[in-house]
This record gives structure tokens, C-alpha cells and sequence, in this order.
């Protein structure tokens, strides 16, 4: 498991399955990187962008899903650029 991964599952651990993890979680995440995590959040994006494009046009909740992981790791990059 990356170190990027490990983050993130520490900060979903005992969450539901309706739960996300927090904003501030997410902010924490991203002061925690370093250029690795970096490369990989970028890697992250790009896989999830390509993913995107093999959604079938009906399934929305799942095009909704990966818009949001988009977001959500596309911030999470400008936090971890800005202290990196």
C-alpha cells in the first residue's frame, strides 16, 4: 500500500459507507505529502479521467462518483503543491 493510500484509509477508517471523509481530513492528507504522493495523486487523476471516459452515458451515478474523486484529489494536489 502506497503512502497515499494509507493516508487516506487512516482518515476514512470508521466511516460508513454513506460517510466521505472530511474537508479538513483531505486538508490534512495533502500537508502530510510529499513528491510521491504528489506523482501519485496526479496518476490518480489521469486514471479516474480516463475511467470517466468509459461510463456509459446512462450511468450517472457513477459518472457523478468519479467527478467527485476528480474534485476532491485535484484540491487535494493544490494543497499538497503549495507546501511541497
Amino acid at each position: 500500500m502506497s503512502r497515499l493510500s494509507a493516508l487516506i484509509a487512516q482518515a476514512s477508517a470508521g466511516l460508513s459507507v454513506q460517510q466521505s471523509i472530511s474537508d479538513e481530513k483531505w486538508v490534512a492528507i495533502a500537508q502530510q505529502c510529499g513528491d510521491e504522493e504528489v506523482a501519485e495523486i496526479r496518476d490518480r487523476i489521469d486514471a479516474l479521467k480516463a475511467e470517466l471516459l468509459t461510463v456509459e452515458d446512462w450511468d450517472g451515478d457513477t459518472q457523478d462518483e468519479i467527478h467527485l474523486a476528480i474534485a476532491h484529489f485535484t484540491r487535494m494536489l493544490k494543497l499538497a503543491s503549495d507546501s511541497v
